[in-house]
């Protein structure tokens, strides 16, 4: 039998209880939101001539909206992210180096996926500046999720501190706080690919229009590598919790229906009965349409 290491860091009142900064994060989240819907603004302004016809004039106009509305999304993302790398830390001791090297192959593979639009296109002017200008924002909205991501992933690697009653708090708390950030990068996905769609068809580069359903899928797959890992350390976590804190094997056959009851109902709060897949689509509701959108353009391709 593997023996687990505890660890006890000498908490002397609840860790897990909310702190009381509401108005301090509040201000700083807009502070994000404001600062990332000007670079947003800002990238998209770039792209205004005042020879273009009134009609790009208007297309000009929706992108402007779109890549404002993109970076407000990147920059409540980067705060909610940072406040809530700083509330992980609450519950174990982070290894950093190990976050970086987590976030670093983050981007090394998100690099690479954004450098490798030309070639699936074979078209070189497919990947534009204000792309990857825009791309880059959400890519840095996003890094403080990543981080505490992988620190989540670090807390569930070994058991919680308290009783079992803390334990299960922390376990929902860090469930609860996964799902709220996958939904913000679902967000930020569909507005990718809202911008990719807004920028295509005018201008001096035309982008081709494909290049929407390929920005979702590379967004998609970014999230998943960020996500995956968590999740399933999550679940893991909670079925050694309740295995050991709810096994049924010495429960009174007179209590087994009641007991069994119970335990289903926890597994459920901690999401055991749902597969990685599951809580990917539930959370991140742009997965779907980005699926089959690849499957109507690879049919309509011929492949």
């Amino acid at each position: 039998m593997v023996t687990q290491r505890a660890f006890d860091y000498g908490v002397t009142e609840d860790p897990h209880a909310p702190r009381d900064d509401a108005g301090s994060v509040g201000d700083y989240r807009l502070l994000c939101m404001l600062l990332g819907t000007l670079i947003g603004a800002g990238i998209a302004s770039l792209s205004f001539k005042l020879a273009d016809s009134p009609a790009e004039r208007d297309q000009w106009l929706i992108f402007l909206l779109i890549a404002g509305l993109l970076g407000a999304a990147a920059g409540e993302a980067f705060g909610f992210g940072m406040s809530r790398w700083f509330e992980v830390q609450q519950y174990h001791s982070i290894k950093r180096w190990r976050v970086t090297l987590s976030v670093v192959m983050v981007l090394i593979i998100a690099a690479a996926l954004i450098a490798s639009t030309n070639y699936v296109f074979a078209n070189k002017e497919t990947l534009t500046s204000r792309g990857i200008a825009l791309s880059a924002l959400a890519i840095a909205g996003g890094l403080p999720t990543a981080a505490t991501l992988a620190a989540i992933k670090q807390v569930c690697a070994d058991p919680l501190p308290g009783g079992p009653g803390a334990q299960l708090s922390a376990m929902l708390r860090l469930r609860q706080m996964s799902t709220r950030m996958l939904s913000q990068l679902g967000v930020l996905v569909l507005l990718i690919m809202g911008v990719n769609g807004a920028a295509a068809n005018w201008g001096d580069i035309q982008q081709n229009p494909k290049v929407v359903i390929f920005s979702g899928v590379v967004a998609s797959f970014i999230i998943a590598i960020m996500y995956v890992p968590t999740a399933s350390a999550l679940r893991r976590r909670g079925a050694i919790f309740v295995g050991r804190h709810f096994s049924l094997a010495d429960t009174p056959t007179d209590q087994l229906a009641s007991a069994a009851e119970d335990r289903q109902k926890l597994e459920k709060m901690l999401g055991l009965d749902q597969t990685t897949f599951g809580e990917l689509k539930a959370g991140f509701v742009v997965l779907t349409p980005v699926v089959v959108g690849l499957v109507a353009t690879l049919l309509k391709a011929g492949v």
